[in-house]
């Protein structure tokens, strides 16, 4: 799941050419986030999902350049949010009536309701139902309240999967901020072993679901394309009374 060979294999699985703007040699977690993103793309394709950009056009190629978890630009006008007017996914799937959101490395605008707080977890994947969304007036990220933008929302819609090949790092930890009110029933963590007791009900606080390759990685894959596939079931399902 962390390697070269795991993204060559995953690669000619994608319906469309794929080019990585690495930045640097790629690492083990590199990887990770990448061929989470692929495993999501190449389980859509074999669903029959269709690939089409912002216009509704297929596509025959996509670049992926953000490798590094940005929350804003330097003059905090673009917010790599999902759900934010500027966010955007780097990918639309259409599967039948239904139009998923692939957002790679984005975050997410958590809010408490009984004080003014605000949280911004990230993951290497989010994806959306758009069937479903439905806007929320909000104060902008870091605003006081003076700022009032339009957020769209649907946690039973929204798929999170986060990885780490070194398990729960402390760094991940922080980046858990605000994951309990997110009350999204798919949120899974992505681990190269299996998390300590410790980790698991870290994990497990937090709403996840941790996989880890308990054979093979390929047994690893497997168990992310059935959760996956589970999670697009679930919104064909609820899609149905509409039909």
């Amino acid at each position: 799941m962390w390697d070269k060979q795991t993204y060559e294999m995953l690669i000619d699985q994608i319906p469309f050419d794929i080019e990585v703007t690495w930045d640097k040699v790629p690492s083990f977690q590199k990887y990770g986030y990448v061929n989470t993103l692929l495993v999501v793309i190449s389980t859509l394709n074999r669903c029959d999902g269709i690939f089409i950009d912002e216009k509704g056009d297929r596509i025959n190629s996509l670049i992926i350049q953000q490798l590094r978890r940005k929350l804003t630009d330097r003059k905090k006008r673009l917010f790599n949010i999902a759900g934010h007017e500027t966010g955007k996914p780097i990918l639309l799937s259409k599967l039948g009536p239904l139009l998923f959101e692939i957002y790679f490395n984005y975050y997410l605008f958590v809010e408490t309701d009984t004080t003014y707080r605000q949280y911004f977890p990230s993951a290497a994947v989010i994806l959306r139902c758009w069937n479903f969304l439905k806007g929320k007036l909000v104060p902008s990220p870091g605003s006081w309240g003076s700022d009032i933008i339009t957020m769209t929302y649907n946690w039973n819609s929204t798929l999170i999967i986060e990885n780490d090949i070194n398990n729960v790092r402390s760094s991940f930890r922080r980046n858990f901020r605000g994951y309990k009110l997110v009350p999204s029933p798919y949120k899974y963590f992505i681990t190269a072993k299996e998390p300590s007791k410790k980790e698991k009900i870290f994990l497990s606080n937090n709403g996840f679901k941790w996989l880890f390759p308990e054979v093979s990685p390929d047994n690893l894959i497997t168990k992310q394309r059935d959760e996956i596939e589970d999670y697009i079931n679930a919104q064909t399902n609820r899609a149905q009374p509409y039909l």
